[in-house]
C-alpha cells in the first residue's frame, strides 16, 4: 500500500505547472505551501524508515526547483521501502510500531497526491483499490473527534465511489464542489454585510 501512495505522488506530480500560487483543496493553502509540506513528510518518513527515528523538529531541506526536490526525494522512498526493518519506529522518542507508520504515511501522501493532481484535474480520482485500502485504515488513523487541524470534519460524498468516499471522509471536497458551493453562498447571502456572523470551519490539511 505504501509503494503504491508513493507512485501515485509521483504521479501527480508530473501534471505540475510552473504557476505555483495557484490553490488547492487544503484551506488556505497553494501549491508551493503544499509541496513545501509533502517534502517535509517525505523527509521524516524516510528519517523513520531508513534510521529508524523521526526529528520531528527537523528542517526542510531543499535543492532545485520544489518539484524536482519533491520527486526525488519520492523516489528515494521507495527505495527505503525495499529493505527496512526498523520495529518500533521512535518519533520524538515514542516509540510507533513500523506497520502504523506506513499506513499513515500511505494515507497522507496519498491524500496529498490527489490535492495536487486536483489543482489541474478537479475530477481526478485515487486508485480504486488504494482508495479501498485506505478506508479500511482511516477510521483509527484519523478518527472522528481530535483531527483538527489537520483534516476537516467528514463532509457528504458525491458519490458511492472508493476515492469519494475516502476523500469525503476526511473532509475533502473538489475544487468544482468548492466553487459551487461558494456560487450557492454568495448567491443566497444578503445584499448589505451581517456584522454579527463570524467564525468559519477549521481548515484541514
Amino acid at each position: 500500500m505504501f509503494d503504491r501512495s508513493v507512485l501515485y505522488l509521483l504521479c501527480a506530480l508530473q501534471g505540475v505547472g510552473a504557476d505555483l500560487n495557484l490553490p488547492t483543496p487544503c484551506h488556505g493553502w497553494d501549491l508551493r505551501m503544499l509541496l513545501a509540506h509533502v517534502d517535509e513528510s517525505i523527509a521524516a518518513l524516510r528519517e523513520g524508515v531508513g534510521g529508524g527515528r523521526i526529528c520531528t523538529t527537523s528542517a526542510i531541506r531543499h535543492s532545485g526547483t520544489a518539484v524536482t526536490h519533491v520527486q526525488t526525494a519520492a523516489t528515494g522512498l521507495l527505495g527505503d521501502l525495499t529493505d527496512y526493518s526498523h520495529d518500533p519506529v521512535l518519533v520524538s522518542e515514542t516509540p510507533l510500531p513500523a506497520a502504523t507508520l506506513v499506513m499513515v504515511g500511505a494515507l497522507e501522501l496519498t491524500v496529498h497526491a490527489w490535492d495536487i493532481a486536483a489543482v489541474h484535474t478537479p475530477s481526478v480520482q485515487i486508485p480504486g483499490e488504494l482508495a479501498d485500502d485506505l478506508l479500511a485504515v482511516a477510521p483509527q488513523l484519523v478518527p472522528i473527534t481530535g483531527r483538527s487541524p489537520l483534516f476537516g470534519p467528514p463532509v457528504h460524498a458525491p458519490t458511492t465511489g472508493p476515492s469519494d468516499r475516502l476523500l469525503a471522509y476526511l473532509g475533502r471536497t473538489r475544487p468544482s464542489d468548492q466553487l459551487g458551493a461558494a456560487a450557492t453562498t454568495l448567491t443566497a447571502a444578503p445584499s448589505t454585510p451581517d456584522p454579527q456572523r463570524r467564525g468559519h470551519r477549521a481548515p484541514g490539511r
